[in-house]
C-alpha cells in the first residue's frame, strides 16, 4: 500500500472525567468515510484500559494495551511509533486530546512517594493538590512529580499556584517530540493541542482560552483534508483555525455561562518563526530592566490591562499594547512595538481568531508574568 499523504496521531489522555467527552469527540471521527489519503489512528487511555484504533479499519480496535500512563512521555512515544509503522505518510499529525491528566490523588501519592523531599507531602496537602486547577492541567506525570519533589510544601505552593506545570510540560512535550523526530527522522508536520490554555509562545496550533468540550470539529476538518491531501501543514494549521471558529459560531452555547469562558480562540503558529520573537521579547525585557525605577509603574499598569487567562498567562500583544500607551517615544515603546511586529509576521502566526468580544485585544499567544502583589516570588521554572 502507498503511503498515504496525512497520517493523524490523536492522543487521547483521559485517564480522567474527560473519557466520556473523548469517546464522543472519536465518534465523530467514526462518522468520516475511511480514505486511504487521510488516516486516523488513535490511543485512547481511560481508568480501565488504553486502546488503539485505525479509524474506518474493521475491527477499530487494533490493540488492548490494558492499563497504562498515559501521562508518560514514554506511552506518547510508543504511540507515535506504533502510528507511523502501521500507516506511513509524506506527512504526520499530532493532536493531544486531553484537559490535563486530572491526577487523582492516590495517583499523586504514589508519585510523591517516588519524589522524596526535606518536608514530605502529607495526605491534606495531596488533597490540597488534587483538587486544585493546576494539578488539572498537568499533562505528564513526570511533571507533576517534579513539582512533589520540590522540598518544602511553599515551593511546592509556588510550583503548582503559578502555573508551572503547564511550563515543565511545554519542555517535557518539547522533549517528547524531538525524540519521536529523531525515530522517524523528520520532524512532525503539525502539533495541535485538543486541550485548554495552551497557545504559549512556545506551542503550536493550540487556545488560549479554555476549550469547550466539544473540541475540534474533525468531522468538518478531516473530510476537507482529504479532499485535498496534498496541503501542506502551514494550510493545515489554518484549516484547523477556521473550522474551528466556523463550528462554535453557529453553536448556541451560552458563552460565559455554566462554566463556559466567554468565547473560544485558537491560534495556528510556525515553530521556525518563534526565535525571532523570542528575540524581541528578551530585548523587551532587558529594556524594562534597566530603567525598571522609572517604569515599574508603567509596566505594572499595562499588566492590569491585558487580557488574563489562568496560571499567571496573559496575552503577550495585549501587554505590549497597553505598554506603548504610558511609555510611547522611549527605548521600552521601540521594543514592545518589536514584539508587536514578530506577532503579525506571516512567518510566526498562520492564523488566529477568536469568538467573542472579551479576545478583542488579544493576539493568539500567552506569556507568564509574575503574579502581581509585592513579596510573591516569581515561579523557580
Amino acid at each position: 500500500m502507498a503511503d498515504a499523504s496525512w497520517t493523524w496521531m490523536i492522543y487521547l489522555a483521559t485517564h480522567n472525567n474527560a473519557a466520556e467527552v473523548g469517546e464522543q469527540s472519536v465518534a465523530r471521527m467514526r462518522t468520516i468515510a475511511p480514505n486511504q489519503d487521510v488516516r486516523v489512528l488513535v490511543q485512547q487511555s481511560t481508568l480501565e484500559r488504553t486502546t488503539r484504533h485505525i479509524i474506518g479499519a474493521s475491527p477499530e480496535i487494533a490493540a488492548d494495551l490494558g492499563k497504562l500512563d498515559s501521562g508518560a512521555p514514554e506511552t506518547l512515544l510508543g504511540f507515535i511509533r506504533w502510528a507511523a509503522k502501521t500507516a506511513p505518510a509524506r506527512r504526520y499529525a499530532l493532536v493531544l486530546w486531553s484537559h490535563g491528566s486530572g491526577w487523582a490523588p492516590s495517583e499523586m501519592e504514589r508519585l510523591a512517594q517516588q519524589q522524596p523531599a526535606a518536608v514530605p507531602v502529607t495526605a491534606a496537602e495531596l488533597k490540597q493538590r488534587g483538587e486544585s486547577d493546576t494539578a488539572g492541567q498537568i499533562f505528564f506525570s513526570s511533571s507533576l512529580g517534579e513539582l512533589l519533589a520540590q522540598p518544602t510544601p511553599s515551593e511546592r505552593a509556588i510550583a503548582f499556584d503559578d502555573g508551572s506545570g503547564h511550563s515543565l510540560d511545554t519542555i517535557e512535550l518539547g522533549r517528547a517530540i524531538a525524540k519521536a523526530a529523531q525515530e522517524l527522522g523528520r520532524p512532525l508536520d503539525l502539533v495541535g493541542m485538543n486541550a485548554c490554555q495552551m497557545s504559549s509562545a512556545e506551542v503550536y496550533v493550540a487556545s488560549q482560552e479554555d476549550m469547550p468540550v466539544q473540541g475540534w470539529p474533525y468531522d468538518d476538518i478531516l473530510p476537507r483534508l482529504a479532499a485535498q491531501p496534498d496541503m501542506d501543514a502551514a494550510a493545515l494549521g489554518t484549516l484547523v483555525v477556521d473550522r474551528y471558529l466556523a463550528y462554535f459560531q453557529t453553536s448556541q452555547l451560552p458563552w460565559g455561562q455554566d462554566g463556559l469562558p466567554d468565547g473560544v480562540t485558537l491560534a495556528a503558529t510556525r515553530l521556525d518563526g518563534i526565535p525571532k520573537l523570542a528575540g524581541a521579547v528578551q530585548a523587551l525585557a532587558a529594556s524594562l530592566q534597566g530603567d525598571i525605577a522609572t517604569l515599574s509603574d508603567a509596566i505594572w499598569a499595562a499588566h492590569g490591562k491585558a487580557h488574563k487567562f489562568k496560571f499567571q498567562l496573559y496575552d503577550l500583544a495585549g501587554f505590549c499594547r497597553a505598554l506603548i500607551t504610558t511609555v510611547d517615544e522611549t527605548p521600552a515603546a521601540d521594543a514592545a512595538n518589536a514584539v508587536l511586529a514578530a506577532l503579525d509576521e506571516p512567518a510566526l502566526i498562520l492564523k488566529r481568531a477568536h469568538l467573542g468580544r472579551a479576545y478583542d485585544d488579544t493576539g493568539g499567544l500567552t506569556t507568564y508574568l509574575l503574579p502581581p502583589g509585592t513579596g510573591t516570588p516569581i515561579s523557580p521554572y
